[in-house]
């Protein structure tokens, strides 16, 4: 997928609901779906014209607790279910022609909040690419993206 055309993406592009469909890992040049979001990929992202923005992930297949009331959950069921859920609100900014940058404001995982997530992104009518700087794991290039359709 490639940016509209040769054209930055502008915010306008971006604006609505967006629903999870793919995450991918390149892994020293090897492709693979990203295990950690299981087999069917789910989550929602917003993005808001004043600049707003939020997205919840469930990763992987979740398992029900055993009570239906959270607060009846055991501790043990509890830190599963955070381990096992990524959300994050904010404001964004588009700092160029294919990047996006997430403000963190709240967030499941609290040292993330106050952070700047730098995001590479495209954008192709209702198609949707948003992929992380790579990084190097164990002397291997690793990046990551997770595509999204428009709702």
């Amino acid at each position: 997928m490639s940016a509209a055309g040769d054209r930055a993406v502008r915010m306008a592009d971006i604006l609505g609901c967006w629903q999870l469909t793919r995450a991918f890992e390149d892994r020293g040049g090897v492709v693979r779906p990203n295990p950690l979001y299981g087999t069917s990929p789910n989550g929602f992202l917003h993005y808001l014209a004043g600049g707003r923005m939020a997205v919840a992930i469930p990763l992987g297949e979740r398992r029900r607790t055993i009570s239906e009331d959270r607060r009846g959950a055991t501790l043990e069921e509890l830190a599963e279910s955070a381990r096992t859920f990524d959300a994050y609100a904010g404001r964004f900014t588009l700092t160029g022609p294919d990047r996006i940058v997430h403000h963190v404001e709240v967030s499941t995982h609290q040292n993330h909040v106050g952070t700047d997530l730098m995001r590479g992104i495209e954008c192709h009518g209702d198609l949707l690419r948003l992929h992380v700087p790579p990084v190097e794991e164990r002397g291997v290039t690793l990046s990551r993206w997770l595509d999204w359709r428009r709702v």
